[in-house]
């Protein structure tokens, strides 16, 4: 079987948005690609703001015209906000697509995202997370992801209870697990979101340590005071309106980590903790995304 390989280079805030059209509309997970040329052992970062290259496959079949009108369309829409160049297409075999190379995501101090088709000389500090390549790469490069993971590296203790709120692909989790969390519970209201979790936790060898269920919090099967560390990259009207269920989730000593919101929404959100009893212990942000750690108030000091 033939296939054809659509590409498209973006800023890296469009990421998510590109890569769930390609895989709506694709075969298979998209993939993200960056450029190299810095040395994370040298303290070196890459560039948050270069653009990246965003990788979709098509079956070369009868619903191939179909499948390239409705990314068309997506993309039209996505140019209304930024300025995309065109897609690229090129027809590649099912052994070329299936080996291609994809090079490994440094995230934070000694995470390491693997895709399965990389090999990595790893050193003994790194924490590996071995991904799908479209879901390794969609992790490094939107900054709400990123920031997500590196405050879950700083957050979590061995043993500890996690909680991803909108778990999408479970990527949270796995990385909380690899880092030594003693079980992760994971809750997305998309059903095909609880699939893709479940089934990159087995990948990942984290399926007795791991609870993905359908639904949000308030929850019957997620008891209140109970989670050391919560993750919530979701948007901030979504955190507005689960603020006080989260407050109630997160253990007296524990902490939820925030992120998915603007800088023009960042206000809202800390005001909608703190009339729920929550209390902003701290904020970053990476170009005009923020991350925020929250407690109950009288918390973690």
């Amino acid at each position: 079987m033939r296939w054809l390989q659509i590409s498209i280079k973006g800023p890296p805030e469009y990421v998510e948005p590109l890569t769930h059209l390609f895989n709506i509309h694709g075969e298979g997970s998209a993939s993200v690609e960056r450029q190299g040329g810095y040395n994370p052992d040298e303290g070196e970062e890459p560039d948050p703001t270069a653009w990246v290259t965003i990788k979709g496959w098509i079956p070369l079949d009868r619903t191939t015209e179909s499948r390239k009108t409705s990314i068309d369309v997506g993309v039209r829409l996505i140019r209304h906000l930024v300025d995309l160049p065109e897609i690229e297409e090129l027809e590649v075999s099912d052994d070329e697509w299936r080996n291609q190379k994809f090079e490994p995501i440094k995230v934070g101090k000694n995470l390491v995202i693997v895709p399965r088709s990389s090999k990595y000389d790893s050193n003994p500090s790194d924490v590996i997370i071995e991904l799908e390549p479209g879901l390794a790469f969609g992790t490094g490069h939107h900054p709400t992801t990123l920031m997500c993971l590196e405050e879950i590296e700083k957050a979590i203790k061995p043993g500890n209870s996690f909680l991803d709120v909108g778990c999408g692909s479970g990527v949270l989790s796995i990385a909380a697990l690899a880092l030594g969390a003693g079980h992760a519970v994971g809750l997305d209201i998309d059903d095909d979101a609880v699939i893709s979790s479940n089934a990159n936790l087995a990948e990942a060898g984290f399926t007795e340590k791991s609870t993905i269920f359908s639904g949000s919090i308030p929850h019957a099967q997620v008891p209140d005071g109970s989670f050391d560390v919560i993750g919530a990259n979701i948007a901030a009207n979504v955190l507005i309106s689960l603020a006080e269920p989260l407050i109630a989730s997160v253990a007296d000593d524990g902490v939820i980590i925030t992120s998915g919101v603007l800088d023009v929404r960042l206000d809202d959100v800390i005001s909608a903790f703190k009339a729920v009893g929550g209390e902003v212990k701290s904020s970053r942000q990476i170009e005009d995304w923020t991350a925020t750690l929250i407690t109950r108030a009288g918390g973690i000091k």
